[in-house]
Formats: structure tokens, C-alpha cells, sequence
């Protein structure tokens, strides 16, 4: 009798622990800092070899998908011929080195694999009505490619929000792409400044997709769109699991990759501030809901590397149209009210204890940041995006508005003030937008996701959003209510180009940029 009741716990454990694993799959994202430019047939060949040693590593064993940043492999002048061929592209020797290769290595692998990277097309072959190189019939594009864990391709992405990539297409509507993988989970794709706009990342997400893969080179700007401050931010308000992989080319502010679970935040979140390639692995919940269960790994290895010789210098957002109002601690240690821009107020509430200066050290001061209204983008003359903030941001002058969004090395800063309590509350009108918890340090990571509490609710014909700080926190750069007004996103003439002041973060692809700042690239 004994021996059945033995048998029976037996059973239930190892049931227990098959559902357990099964409601859970294992995801890797890599920060590759590329030996070669990609400009030259020999470039690819090596960053090629680089990336197969990667997904052949024994760091990635056990892993079932892994996804690399955005065109590292090639420039627009080498650009792939995507193959027309119904064989795997591992077994077709007629099929470009770089996708014969990467195939090869992913059926060696075993696991899902996306690439990121530049391809023409035959326009014969292309479902576009447009051909843009009548020299070879052949259209341009930066493109995710997945292949599955026998090297075979089962999804193709192409970017639709493109970022100065000279002579890359656009096409007509958004691929809303997404492939199935064989531990049940369905995964949406897009890439880099893709994350910004409702198409096709929102569309997917309202189709019910509950994980993507992102492929990205993004260029940090501060105070609100650093890469994981970002990432997190994106990926909790719409409660979706993301995996993103960032280029890691420090000194030209790239930097920042991560795996979030949904509400759960950060799983793993690497900002290297030194030229490194970084893996970073993960169990995630198939149902991001579930991501509670994974309480104890979430922002179990969050980090950053750095030194005092090689730290980022970041580009800092155009803040002219702000209305921004200083908080002196210096006369009241509590600090209240209420501050506003055009269409929206924020109302704060606020308590700080004083650790004093120090000699020899800076320390911020801190102010209220409320804005509403469109966000230009230097380099894109006609691209205008609806936006609305309402937050606390570190300043490195008292009463200086320029001196907010940039970030002193943090060994030379003291941080004078402990923020005991921090609310932050604002009402925006019901459009087709996207608010989001909004959070970084100084080390360049967002907050825990417990330690703040977000609500939204909607009342009548408004949104109340709230954000409050749930511990005391010291080293705070940034918190803030951070909002996408789509229905606000406009294509003008052109004409305003000349007032494009804005230092610029995300992804500036083209060729040109990428060969100006290429001696920066750890070889």
C-alpha cells in the first residue's frame, strides 16, 4: 500500500515538473559588438564567421531560440540576393555564403535562429508593384530572417520604419509576419525604429500575439529613449514577452539588449558601456500572465559594464518645447503640485531625504518635465510623431533647462537626494495611443518592475495614468509617464527640415553614418 502511495507522488511530481517545464521555453538574445564593418566581401565573411561561432557555442546549449541585433552582417553596397529555391538554403549551393552558412550552422545548432540583415530582391520575385534598381530588377531591403532548428527559413521581415538607410525600400503596408515554433509559441517580428509606431508592432499585439523578437540597432537618447529604458517600457505596457537584440558599439551610443516578460519587466538586461559581446539567456512564460511564477529570476542579472575611460556619452532629447519647473530641495524636502503643457497637466507629489554634498562631487537636481504635442526626428524631414510626458527628470544645473537629459559620469556624482516618495499622475484624452511606465538610473537600466506601480484607467473620454515610486531610490535619471499618440503621427512637406534640432536616437542605418563611425568598432 505504502508503495502505490509512493508511486502515485512519484507521478504527480513529474507531471508537476513536465508542466513546468512546458510553460516554459528558453530564449537567448545576443549584443554583438561586430569585427568588421560589413562593407566589404571580406567584412561579411568575417562578422559572418563571428555570428556562426555564436549560435554553435556551448553557452547557447539548450537554448531554443536566439535572436542577433539588426544588420551587422552587411552594408546596402553588399547586400544579399535573396535565393529563389523550394530547398533548404543549407543544401542549395547556388544560395549566397552568408545565408548558406547561417543555415548550415542553425541545423548543426539545433534552435531557432533570427538574423538581421540587408537583401535584394527580384522584383520578379517581389509581391511590391515597384521596382527600384532597373540596373539588376532588384529591390533593397533590411530584413529579419528566421530559420528554424533545422536551418530552414519560416519567416521573412521587412523593416517598414526606416531610419536614414539610404536607398532602402519601404513597402507599400506593413508585413505583419509572424511563425509558429514547435514549443507552441507565436512570435511577432519587427525591427528597430519599428517600436515606435503602432504598425506593425501594435497591430500584432492586438491580434493577440504575446511574444516578438526584435532585432535592433539603437541609439541611446536621454532622458526617456535609452535602448532597455525603452525596451522594458514598451514591452510591460502592452504585457508581451520581448526579445531584443542590440549592436553593442559603445562609443557611438549603442548599447542596451534584454529579455522581458511582460509585467514581469526585465529577465535579463545587459547596457555594456565597453565594447563586448554579451549573451544573455532565459526561461520566459509561454503566457506572459503567468510570468509572476518566474518571480524570483526577474532582473536576476541586470548590469552594467563600464569604466571610467570608455563610458557612453549619450545624445540628450531637444527639450525646448517642455514646460519645465525646478524642484528646490533646498527650501522644503516635500515638494507638490502641478505643471502643465497645452493639452495635458502632471500633478506630483513629492518626498526626499537630504544626504548632504560632498567635496569634489556633482550631484543632480531635479525638475518636472511635462510635454504634449509632436516629436521631430533630425535626418527625416517628414516625419512628425504625436507625444505626451509627464515626469521627473535629473538635471545637471539647478534652473538650467539645458542641463536636463544628460547624464554625468557617474563617478563623478553624488546622489544628494533619497527619494522616499514619488507620484506622478496625468490625464490624457482617449485616442489610439500607447502610455507606458517610463523609468532609468543612472547606471542605465529601468526600474524593477516592483519597485513602481503603474495604473490606467479610463474615465469617459479621458485616461488617468498613474506612476509611483514603491521603495526609496537615490539614483534616479528618469521617471516618467511616457505616451505614443498615434493619432497624432503626421507626414508634412518637408519644409520645416531646416528646424530639425533634434540629436537623434534609434537607428541610423545608412551606410554613410555607419562608415563615419566605424573606427569606433572593436575589431
Amino acid at each position: 500500500m505504502f508503495s502505490k502511495f509512493l508511486v502515485v507522488i512519484c507521478l504527480i511530481f513529474i507531471n508537476g515538473c513536465r508542466s513546468e517545464e512546458s510553460a516554459t521555453y528558453t530564449a537567448a538574445v545576443v549584443e554583438v559588438n561586430p569585427l568588421s564593418e560589413g562593407n566589404t566581401t571580406k567584412s561579411v565573411n568575417e562578422v559572418t564567421k563571428q555570428a556562426i561561432d555564436i549560435i554553435e557555442s556551448i553557452e547557447l546549449d539548450g537554448v531554443d531560440i536566439v535572436v542577433l541585433p539588426e544588420v551587422i552582417f552587411n552594408r546596402q553596397n553588399t547586400a544579399v540576393l535573396l535565393p529563389n529555391t523550394n530547398l533548404s538554403y543549407c543544401d542549395d549551393p547556388a544560395v549566397d555564403e552568408v545565408l548558406r552558412s547561417i543555415s548550415c550552422a542553425v541545423r548543426k545548432a539545433k534552435k531557432y535562429v533570427v538574423i538581421d540583415l540587408y537583401v535584394k530582391v527580384k522584383c520578379s520575385m517581389d509581391d511590391q508593384s515597384f521596382c527600384a534598381y532597373e540596373s539588376d530588377s532588384t529591390n533593397l531591403y533590411n530584413m529579419a530572417i528566421v530559420f528554424d532548428r533545422n536551418g530552414d527559413v519560416v519567416a521573412k521581415y521587412r523593416k517598414y520604419h526606416l531610419f536614414n538607410e539610404d536607398g532602402v525600400q519601404q513597402t507599400k503596408t506593413p508585413d505583419l509576419t509572424t511563425f509558429r515554433t514547435d514549443f507552441n509559441v507565436t512570435f511577432g517580428v519587427c525591427i528597430c525604429f519599428d517600436l515606435m509606431f503602432d504598425e506593425p508592432a501594435i497591430n500584432l499585439v492586438d491580434q493577440g500575439v504575446k511574444h516578438f523578437v526584435y532585432p535592433t540597432m539603437w541609439f541611446s537618447e536621454i532622458p526617456y529613449l535609452t535602448a532597455v529604458q525603452y525596451q522594458q517600457s514598451w514591452a510591460y505596457a502592452n504585457n508581451v514577452n520581448l526579445l531584443a537584440a542590440n549592436v553593442n558599439a559603445p562609443s557611438i551610443k549603442c548599447s542596451g539588449s534584454g529579455i522581458y516578460g511582460g509585467r514581469s519587466g526585465a529577465l535579463q538586461v545587459i547596457v555594456s558601456e565597453s565594447p563586448a559581446t554579451k549573451i544573455l539567456v532565459a526561461k520566459i512564460p509561454i503566457d506572459p500572465a503567468e510570468g509572476n511564477r518566474l518571480e524570483a529570476q526577474s532582473n536576476s542579472n541586470p548590469n552594467t559594464d563600464s569604466n571610467e575611460s570608455s563610458e557612453m556619452i549619450l545624445f540628450q532629447d531637444d527639450i525646448t518645447e517642455y514646460t519645465v519647473t525646478f524642484l528646490d530641495f533646498s527650501r522644503s524636502l516635500g515638494q507638490s503640485g502641478s505643471v502643465c503643457n497645452k493639452a495635458i497637466c502632471c500633478d506630483y507629489n513629492i518626498e526626499v531625504s537630504d544626504n548632504g554634498g560632498l567635496e569634489g562631487k556633482s550631484s543632480y537636481s531635479y525638475a518636472i518635465s511635462v510635454f504634449s504635442g509632436h516629436r521631430r526626428y533630425n535626418g527625416i524631414n517628414n516625419l512628425l510623431t504625436g507625444q505626451e510626458v509627464c515626469s521627473l527628470i535629473a538635471c545637471t544645473e539647478m534652473n538650467t533647462k539645458s542641463s536636463c537629459g544628460i547624464r554625468t559620469s557617474p563617478s563623478q556624482v553624488h546622489n544628494r537626494y533619497n527619494f522616499t516618495k514619488l507620484s506622478l499622475k496625468t490625464v490624457l484624452p482617449v485616442t489610439y495611443m500607447k502610455a507606458m511606465p517610463n523609468t532609468l538610473t543612472a547606471d542605465l537600466l529601468p526600474l524593477n518592475v516592483k519597485e513602481f506601480e503603474y495604473k490606467i484607467s479610463k474615465i469617459k473620454e479621458h485616461y488617468v495614468v498613474e506612476l509611483h515610486l514603491n521603495v526609496p531610490k537615490s539614483n534616479l535619471l528618469t521617471f516618467a509617464i511616457f505616451s505614443r499618440d498615434y493619432d497624432k503621427d503626421v507626414i508634412t512637406n518637408g519644409t520645416e527640415s531646416s528646424k530639425m534640432t533634434t540629436m537623434i536616437t534609434f537607428c541610423v542605418f545608412s551606410s554613410i553614418i555607419w562608415m563615419r563611425c566605424s573606427h569606433y568598432v572593436n575589431h
